[in-house]
């Protein structure tokens, strides 16, 4: 059995324009990278980098088992 564990990041985004029920939406980021990150701070600094800044960001790990 094999676990590898990522980091995704997601964008929050109103739904209906009510803040109160939020959607998620996996960031895109620029160029060849790919969302998926050994570390949050490395997920962090990709945001940085990619002048992502300004809006509500959720970092949540990802497990695949197989």
């Amino acid at each position: 059995m094999n676990i590898h564990k990522s980091y995704v990041v997601y964008n929050t985004r109103w739904i209906m324009g009510n803040e109160e029920h939020l959607s998620l939406s996996k960031v895109e980021f620029k160029g060849w990278k790919q969302n998926s990150f050994e570390t949050e701070e490395e997920a962090i600094q990709t945001l940085i980098d990619d002048d992502l800044t300004y809006q509500d960001y959720l970092i949540l790990r990802q497990v695949y088992i197989n």
